[in-house]
């Protein structure tokens, strides 16, 4: 089911694809989409590189 589906007076089968707010609808879910995945890899390289430091400042045992 479209989630516009229950909410469109104007719903026919397969109108979807020449509808304008369907249109819409789906750049607003891409543009959303698209901002989370820039957030999560700008995070995921910052909590990578803060590992990285952490463990390079970890005290290690001396090799015999």
């Amino acid at each position: 089911m479209l989630p516009c589906q229950p909410n469109c007076s104007a719903y026919a089968c397969g109108c979807h694809k020449t509808c304008e707010h369907w249109r819409l609808y789906q750049e607003e879910q891409r543009a959303q989409r698209q901002a989370k995945k820039r957030y999560l890899e700008f995070y995921n390289t910052r909590c990578a590189q803060m590992t990285h430091q952490y463990r390079a400042m970890e005290a290690r045992r001396p090799a015999w």
